[in-house]
């Protein structure tokens, strides 16, 4: 399938740069051509042009931290069991795609491996879906965050297994638990939990397979621990200091902060959070917003998470209002757009892949009709979505095809 866009803006957070009035081609999933649109050389027919009409085209948008399933209804029809865990997680996958969020990196589930379904159902073109790169189970100590009752780990031997556990399953990253959080009643959000030899165990088994560590860290002696020890990326880090900061910085730790989680304590009282929680949530908002304040002003590579259980917040997905406190906080609109494009990419080893829209590169690509540099709000309106060379939604020449990637389609796109 060759689709030929003309007419655009390319956008390209990594350098910052706008090349106007352009043309893209994709061809089989990849980027074959981009350039000045007067400079298409127009050599081949192509099976689809879309006239963009002037919109801004950039790489398609990550979100870092990601739980499908998560849910804090109160009330449901059924108990939550897999085929209706599989149906909502699935159904959350493609709301986020719809939206421009063309890759999510899932960092935590529970043991039944749905996540790995639908990501390998993806992968083979079984159904449409944004790319997904999973961790499977985050890995907990016995009692601490993100214990249910069943595997906790104690002591760097079985940390180690879980580990190979996870990979053996064919986990992206490995995701591990080191202090407490919100989500844990009897426990402070803050509180260590993880020892240092357990942390470093799960860290080497997992890069002596080529696979990056996630973090759930909340404290500054968490962050310094995790970063001295190879952790890749620091979660959510509610309470960093300079100190703690200055330690990621000196060992390229990169932090996806999770911004969206404290900034609106309403948010949770209307999904009507448990009262502990939202006192937690309300008591680290300000040290939260100042740790990423202070990230922002450093070297330290951020990535946009969001972390909640709805796709959407304020009218908008998670993950572009997720960029909006960032920009807020002291981010520019180029760099919140590279943190969701550039950073994600890297952080996950594919940055010769995605992230950009060079030649070679796949043809994960959105489009807005507002200029992205100049506000990254324009990202709340994504009019065009094209998920690893497939239209999946062209709300620009009015036909919309519904979530579905050419392949499913009979028609012209």
């Amino acid at each position: 399938m060759r689709i030929l866009l003309t007419g655009c803006h390319v956008v390209e957070p990594a350098n910052g740069e706008i090349m106007k009035d352009a043309a893209l081609l994709v061809d089989d999933g990849l980027i074959a051509w981009v350039g000045p649109a007067d400079s298409y050389p127009g050599e081949s027919a192509v099976d689809c042009e879309i006239q963009m009409d002037g919109h801004y085209v950039m790489p398609g948008l990550w979100d870092m931290h990601v739980h499908l399933a998560m849910t804090v209804l109160k009330e449901t029809a059924d108990e939550q069991t897999v085929p209706s865990e599989t149906l909502f997680s699935y159904r959350r996958a493609l709301a986020f795609l719809n939206s421009g969020v063309t890759s999510l990196r899932l960092v935590g589930s529970s043991p039944d491996g749905v996540d790995f379904a639908i990501r390998n159902g993806i992968q083979r073109g079984d159904y449409p879906g944004p790319r997904i790169l999973t961790a499977g189970e985050g890995i907990a100590s016995t009692g601490g965050h993100g214990y249910r009752g069943g595997e906790g780990c104690d002591g760097p031997y079985e940390f180690r297994k879980a580990t190979r556990k996870r990979l053996w399953q064919g986990a992206d990253l490995i995701k591990v638990m080191v202090t407490g959080g919100m989500g844990g009643r009897y426990e402070t959000f803050d509180a260590p939990q993880t020892l240092r030899d357990e942390v470093a165990a799960a860290v080497q088994v997992a890069h002596n397979a080529g696979k990056h560590v996630a973090g759930h860290i909340a404290s500054p002696s968490g962050a310094i621990m995790c970063s001295e020890e190879g952790v890749d990326t620091v979660e959510h880090g509610y309470a960093l200091d300079e100190a703690s900061l200055q330690v990621m910085e000196q060992n390229a730790t990169a932090f996806v902060p999770t911004a969206v989680v404290t900034h609106d304590p309403d948010y949770w009282h209307q999904l009507e959070v448990a009262s502990w929680a939202m006192e937690k949530i309300r008591r680290a908002r300000d040290s939260h917003r100042r740790a990423v304040a202070l990230a922002l002003n450093s070297s330290i590579e951020v990535a946009v998470g969001t972390d909640l259980p709805t796709a959407f917040m304020d009218g908008t997905v998670v993950t572009v209002k997720e960029m909006e406190i960032m920009v807020e906080l002291g981010a520019s609109e180029r760099e919140a757009l590279r943190a969701a494009t550039v950073v994600p990419a890297a952080i996950c080893g594919l940055d010769k892949k995605i992230g950009q829209l060079k030649p070679g590169y796949r043809a994960d690509i959105i489009a807005t009709a507002g200029n992205p540099f100049s506000s990254i709000s324009s990202l709340r309106e994504v009019d065009l979505v094209i998920r690893d060379g497939a239209v999946v939604k062209n709300d620009i020449s009015g036909h919309k095809p519904v979530g579905l990637p050419q392949q499913f389609l009979t028609g012209p796109c």
